[in-house]
């Protein structure tokens, strides 16, 4: 049926397309999504598609993917080493979040030196070398970005920078059989290439055209046609007095991106971007620059339209910008031990006796614990205890439940005048007995035994089954801390990879030949370190960063294995199954993986070790768990460890404790019953012409054909092999392995360097981020805590106790102990100072310094003014 009522509906739609499409290129203040959400420490790295920021450039490395994107090992040096592998990016546009792995195949950065110079930073030895000499960042360099990303978005494809594997396109278009390394390819190849197949000129050999306006050339070919050739290189005039008449011109060739060096009086640009240049403006000879500034002036269109005018050049230049992507650094990569609150050893209650600490040493001087407890009876002792197994005889024990009402114990679940009785009771039991019994099933002396072990205030699980001790002392004993549900868990940043080098994850060939990698993705039998291998759907890298601020993965999971042997033999007198003593040893082992929010785990394979702070596997894995790989993390568990010591018993009794929890253990993964989003993952070798030609003209991704995972489902083993990737990678190690953000000490440090790379950055404007920082976070901050200062609770120093009011004897009413603010005057100022040095030294509105102006007002109205100091002298003149 028509109703024509409802036709207003069509143009309502189009309306908030538009709408939408403005507000996602706008600025900051506009509303870019990514930037909006900024935190403080954690820099812009672009404003939205604002030139200079990141470029986009189409393709999948064996290290990227499925919302993991890529950028040159390099750029992460030059950008204040705050991007690591594995920190997750937030972006303007396909996507709102990735992982961020390394690609040298790519482009690096621009950078200008304090001296003038620029250079373009194509590794990271030169990234290393210049780190200290940046005073701006001309390009942030390349951001390698999947056409899977793309169409899973259903996002409009982007006009790409013109780049070596679009040029070589054009080239296979004319001659499919002339074979060469179109990564490195000299001018002179490139240019007899260009008139003899009549394609665009080589992106080695080309300049960022689109980027300067037509009075920066006519300045750029003044200064130009004051210059000199020596031996190729192109030496301009650049003396003390004249800085100020060449600044333009000297900017132009600074955003033109070319190489270029400063001496005492003179710029120099050497071979091959001097002859490159001269090609790019077809000057044969400095006398022609009159007649080309004269058809300058007289050309209407931009710079990049009369570079490639008729009359001006023989073969085309593209352009090499295409598409800028504003980005800001999201969380920083995790590889990290999990534990509860107060890092407990052991689902065991220690209640009030264990202290802040929850010690069970503590507990163990009181002689006794007041805890909710099970229920259980040893018929052979004829006493009650409250495990599963008599901790004297061995034997197993009976169920019993109380009433609370008439203080019986029952052999049922149902009292006969009450209805329902409880499985548990709050009572007092003999912890030394326990303790002592666990100590000596475990056959260890009082030297052997743990300093600190620590508990658990209470159990919030249904029947409030506890742990047996001998596994807390014994976790304890290798620095191990439990989970809610029995197990040991390592967190870790997801990052997929689909091929590696067996010199990257240090397996010997012997091992990966034993666990099945035979031959190459040649076909090739496996020989040396340098081959690459397809990886298989369930195995997984663990994480053996040496930058890393915690334990590493292996030294924990060798932990855990050897606490996994000892309760074997100890508790179960049983062998031990692991007997390893290196982090060799656990390789081929299997492990648990399982993503938050989720109740079943899949089964990996331990095969190497990454150095990397992040759980590197499959794309099929992160499918299987049901994530992908937008900068979210995942868990470890030894899966011996889930087998013995897992228990839903142990889970909390309130409605959502069963996720994250492994219920269900997937041991194969299958193609088709996976997270659908891994079928729009490309897998060719490389993108034909026809995409780059469909993003210049901004066509939606399911206009042309790329192959993805979903072409292969019809077989069930095709989906799992001989994935493609288009730019190669020397070593995935290959980067910065801990963020900056991480490792700088405190929030005023890392808002510094935040700020001044903010100053560097071209893309950035340093103004609009202090206005961010200090408006989505500093003032909320400060306004946020001082309003929870009125309303706060207050708690006991000795025995932790709550109290929404301070009690009127001004002591706890349990131990008589101190009581304190739970929210003081530091938690409320700590951003102030902060947050009115970035106003004063950043160009930020009035309306953000009156803010910050009667927030430092309100503060002082509460504690008052900072008392003046008087200073000595010796201060001022040491």
């Amino acid at each position: 049926f028509e109703f024509e009522d409802w036709n207003f509906l069509e143009d309502f739609i189009l309306l908030q397309k538009k709408l939408k499409e403005k507000k996602e290129t706008g600025s900051s203040k506009g509303g870019a999504v990514y930037i909006k959400d900024l935190v403080a420490g954690r820099p812009v790295l672009g404003h939205p598609s604002r030139s200079g920021s990141f470029r986009l450039r189409y393709g999948r490395s064996r290290f990227s993917g499925y919302s993991a994107l890529s950028i040159h090992p390099a750029t992460m040096i030059i950008l204040n080493k705050f991007l690591a592998i594995g920190t997750q990016i937030k972006i303007e546009k396909p996507t709102k979040g990735s992982a961020l792995t390394s690609c040298d195949s790519i482009d690096g950065p621009i950078i200008k030196l304090k001296d003038g110079s620029v250079r373009k930073i194509d590794s990271v030895e030169d990234a290393e070398k210049y780190f200290n000499e940046v005073k701006e960042i001309i390009y942030c360099g390349d951001l390698l970005v999947p056409y899977g990303d793309f169409a899973n978005r259903n996002h409009v494809l982007e006009k790409p920078g013109y780049v070596e594997e679009y040029w070589y396109q054009h080239l296979k278009q004319k001659n499919s059989d002339l074979k060469l390394n179109f990564r490195k390819v000299s001018l002179e190849e490139a240019k007899n290439l260009s008139e003899t197949y009549k394609i665009p000129l080589h992106p080695n050999f080309i300049f960022y055209w689109s980027q300067i306006n037509k009075n920066d050339l006519d300045r750029l070919l003044d200064w130009i046609k004051t210059a000199k050739l020596d031996e190729e290189k192109l030496i301009l005039n650049y003396q003390k007095s004249e800085y100020e008449k060449l600044k333009e011109a000297k900017r132009a060739l600074e955003v033109l991106g070319v190489p270029h060096l400063v001496t005492t009086e003179n710029v120099v640009i050497e071979k091959p971007y001097s002859s490159a240049l001269l090609l790019n403006l077809n000057l044969n000879s400095f006398a022609d620059i009159g007649k080309i500034k004269e058809k300058l002036n007289s050309f209407e269109g931009n710079v990049l339209q009369f570079i490639n005018s008729k009359e001006f050049l023989g073969f085309e230049i593209r352009d090499k910008a295409g598409t800028f992507i504003g980005a800001r650094m999201g969380r920083p990569e995790k590889a990290k031990l999990r534990k509860l609150t107060g890092s407990p050893n052991v689902l065991f209650p220690v209640g009030e006796q264990g202290g802040k600490m929850r010690s069970l040493q503590k507990a163990l001087e009181d002689g006794y614990v007041k805890a909710d407890f099970p229920l259980f009876f040893c018929e052979k002792c004829n006493k009650e205890t409250i495990y599963f197994i008599c901790e004297d005889c061995k034997s197993e024990t009976k169920k019993i439940y109380y009433c609370s009402n008439c203080g019986r114990n029952f052999s049922s679940d149902n009292c006969p005048i009450h209805g329902k009785a409880a499985s548990f009771t709050k009572k007092r039991i003999n912890i030394a007995h326990y303790f002592e019994a666990a100590r000596t099933q475990l056959n260890l002396s009082r030297e052997e035994t743990p300093v600190l072990i620590k508990g658990v205030k209470g159990i919030s699980s249904v029947d409030h089954i506890p742990e047996h001790l001998s596994k807390g002392i014994l976790r304890s004993m290798f620095n191990l801390h439990v989970n809610k549900d029995g197990t040991i868990r390592y967190d870790a940043t997801e990052l997929p990879i689909t091929h590696f080098k067996p010199k990257e994850i240090g397996t010997s060939i012997e091992k990966l030949k034993q666990l099945g990698y035979l031959r190459d993705i040649e076909n090739k039998p496996l020989e040396n370190g340098e081959q690459i291998l397809e990886i298989k759907p369930h195995d997984v890298l663990l994480p053996s960063c040496p930058n890393s601020l915690d334990e590493p993965a292996d030294k924990v999971f060798l932990n855990i294995a050897n606490f996994i042997d000892n309760l074997l033999v100890r508790f179960y007198n049983l062998k031990p199954f692991f007997n390893a003593t290196k982090k060799e040893d656990l390789i081929g082992h299997l492990v648990l993986c399982i993503a938050p929010h989720n109740v079943a785990g899949v089964v990996g394979r331990i095969i190497g070790f990454s150095k990397i702070q992040a759980m590197v596997a499959s794309p099929y894995m992160h499918a299987a768990m049901r994530r992908d790989c937008d900068g979210d993390e995942a868990a470890f568990i030894l899966l011996m460890d889930a087998l013995l010591n897992f228990s839903k018993k142990y889970l909390p009794g309130y409605r959502g404790a069963t996720q994250d929890a492994p219920l269900v253990l997937n041991i194969r993964i299958r193609p088709g019953e996976v997270d659908d989003m891994i079928f729009d993952m490309d897998v060719m070798t490389e993108y034909p012409l026809e995409l780059y030609e469909a993003a210049e003209q901004g066509k939606m991704p399911d206009e042309i054909k790329i192959e993805q995972i979903k072409h292969r489902l019809g077989d069930e083993i095709a989906p799992f092999r001989n994935f493609g990737f288009t730019h190669s990678i020397e070593n995935i190690n290959s980067g910065v392995l801990c963020s900056a953000y991480k490792t700088l000490a405190n929030m005023q440090q890392k808002v510094e360097k935040q700020m001044d790379l903010a100053t560097k950055i071209r893309a950035v404007d340093e103004s609009d981020v202090a206005r961010l920082v200090i408006e989505r976070h500093f003032i909320r901050d400060i306004r946020g805590n001082l309003r929870k200062f009125f309303m706060q609770g207050f708690r006991c120093v000795d025995c932790n106790e709550k109290f929404r009011r301070p009690p009127l004897i001004g002591n706890c009413t349990k131990c008589n102990g101190k009581i304190i603010f739970t929210i003081n005057k530091g938690g409320i100022v700590k951003y102030l100072q902060p947050a009115l040095d970035l106003a004063e030294n950043f160009n930020v509105s009035s309306y953000i310094k009156e803010s910050l102006e009667l927030t430092k007002n309100y503060v002082e109205s509460v504690f008052g003014k900072e008392k003046e100091r008087q200073e000595d002298l010796k201060k001022w003149f040491s």
